[in-house]
Parts: structure tokens; C-alpha cells; sequence
């Protein structure tokens, strides 16, 4: 017997195979293809600085001149105290709503974080996956 006749005297292969079709066709967002991989700016980058979920910096471009940039950070939260991936790498950051000092030495975005019980705790992360692509900040 054929696969396609196999196929089509199976409803459960005709909607495994109606899904896998309608799932190929999603484009994955190349922003965010990467998003454990190590954050490179900081290479090419200065004057790096966070205000929220704003990181900005002045980064180099291919030509030498510098251009001031920024880009939002991506799914970090405070759990209790401490700054935490969630587990999706394109939801918005939440740690600013909890963390009130907050800065940032090249890829590492630190913070005073209110625990539930109301106290705070320093705390670090380290920024993952954005890069300098010719002077603009990007997820890589």
C-alpha cells in the first residue's frame, strides 16, 4: 500500500500532515535564533549604558565612526530577589518594574531587586545574544 493511500485512510496522518505543512511555513524570527549565545558588543561598543530595558551604547560602524545606538532587552525578570531568563527569549523584560538600580559593565546587567518578602538583593546577569552589526545594536 502507498503512503498517500496509507495517508488518506488515516485521519491522524492527514492532520499530523496538515500541521507539519501549516508549521513549516512559520518563519522563525531571526532576531531572536540565538538567544543563549554570548552577547558581543561589548567589543565594539562604548559608552554602554541601561535606563530600564533600554541598553544604549556608541558603536563602532565597518567605516570607524561611531554611531549611538540602542535595543531592548529581552526576557529577563527578577524571581525573589535575583535576574532570570524566562523562558522566552522575546517576551519584554519585567526586572525593571522590581529592580531599581540598575546598570551595566559591558554584558553584565546588574541590580538591587525587591524579594517577596521586601527586601532587596544584588543581583547579575549576563546579557545574552546582542551584538554591534555595523554600528546598530541586534540580537544576533
Amino acid at each position: 500500500m502507498s503512503y498517500l493511500t496509507k495517508l488518506s485512510q488515516s485521519p491522524r496522518l492527514i492532520t499530523l500532515a496538515v500541521c507539519s505543512a501549516m508549521l513549516a511555513t512559520i518563519p522563525i524570527d531571526a532576531a531572536f535564533a540565538r538567544p543563549t549565545s554570548r552577547s558581543t558588543y561589548q567589543n565594539s561598543c562604548r559608552n554602554i549604558g541601561v535606563s530600564g530595558d533600554i541598553l544604549t551604547a556608541s558603536c563602532r560602524r565597518i567605516n570607524g565612526t561611531y554611531n549611538l545606538t540602542s535595543i531592548r532587552i529581552r526576557g529577563i525578570e527578577n524571581i525573589d530577589g535575583k535576574l532570570r531568563y524566562t523562558g522566552s527569549s522575546t517576551a519584554p523584560s519585567t526586572y525593571q518594574n522590581s529592580c531599581p538600580a540598575i546598570g551595566v559593565a559591558g554584558a553584565t546587567l546588574s541590580a538591587s531587586c525587591r524579594r517577596i518578602n521586601g527586601t532587596y538583593n544584588p543581583t547579575s546577569i549576563r546579557i545574552r545574544g546582542i551584538e554591534n552589526i555595523d554600528g546598530i545594536l541586534r540580537y544576533s
